[in-house]
């Protein structure tokens, strides 16, 4: 048996039909409108970008500072970005006003589901992007990652390296981004989820390889080495299915070659970097298959 043994498998999953039951009912995500917020953090790339992408009458929180509970002129009701390296967003959660917790977004690169989860912060209400473009430096025009890649078989085009974002926030983060041009995308957290796992899968898998292959760019990834990444895609895919109750969504091959390919990420040098929120999350999984005397 592998990573899809009886004892590994997690099936029930009760968001999707909860979801499905809110769709029949003409129910969805509530529209946010964007105004004055808090930033937590907010003086680095992407703390700095949001900020001057919003109204102008946003409060910079400092790491460790205290967060509002509430702003003037807006009352209670207000998003709290919280723009800090994975490494810090447990002190964030910690240090948040119980009051005020439900509104966080999440804007990490890396996966932190499990932190989130740890404190309930992972359902469909609570925010969380997936931020697919390229900010070199503090100020700098940012780099968008979205590549089209032909029509689907309803003629609809089919779309790399697109930025997410799902839950309460979702709106008013999508207008701050559409003010750079970013086009944002607002789902379901059940699907947001499986774009978020899509991420990680191309920042794990073809890092990885180009880093075996002495440092080779993840163009040469794409074009080189795809039978390597395909081989890894599957054995993931059926660790997530069996471990998470996830299955990547259909075509995720096509758009990793597609999104390593694109001009503005082609030339990108291969390195495994924050292995605890990229690749380690991979390897939790098939630890705790061989700990069940599971193959690896």
């Amino acid at each position: 048996a592998g990573l899809g043994g009886a004892t590994m498998q997690v099936w029930s999953n009760d968001e999707s039909v909860q979801e499905y039951k809110a769709f029949l009912r003409g129910e969805g995500p509530t529209a946010t409108v964007d105004g004055p917020s808090v930033l937590v953090g907010g003086n680095g790339r992407i703390g700095s970008f949001l900020r001057e992408r919003g109204t102008g009458e946003d409060i910079i929180v400092g790491r460790g500072d205290q967060i509002p509970l509430e702003m003037d002129g807006v009352g209670v009701e207000f998003p709290v970005y919280v723009c800090v390296p994975e490494d810090e967003v447990e002190s964030v959660i910690l240090a948040c006003p119980k009051e005020k917790v439900d509104d966080l977004v999440f804007v990490q690169g890396g996966n932190i589901e499990l932190l989130l989860k740890k404190y309930g912060l992972c359902g469909n209400e609570n925010t969380q992007a997936i931020l697919n473009f390229n900010i070199a430096s503090v100020g700098s025009k940012p780099q968008d990652f979205r590549v089209e890649i032909g029509p689907d078989s309803f003629g609809e085009p089919k779309i790399a390296g697109e930025t997410c974002v799902c839950g309460k926030w979702a709106d008013a983060l999508i207008s701050r981004l559409e003010r750079a041009n970013i086009q944002g995308t607002k789902l379901f957290h059940r699907d947001w989820r499986r774009h978020m796992m899509e991420r990680m899968v191309f920042q794990s898998v073809v890092h990885l390889v180009g880093t075996l292959h002495e440092g080779k760019s993840v163009g040469d990834v794409a074009k080189y080495y795809s039978g390597e990444v395909e081989d890894m895609i599957l054995e993931i895919n059926r660790a997530l299915r069996g471990s998470l109750a996830l299955t990547l969504l259909y075509g995720v091959e096509e758009r990793i070659f597609a999104l390593a390919a694109a001009d503005n990420v082609e030339w990108m040098p291969s390195k495994v970097e924050n292995f605890k929120w990229r690749n380690g999350v991979i390897y939790a999984i098939s630890k705790q298959a061989m700990d069940l005397d599971f193959d690896d």
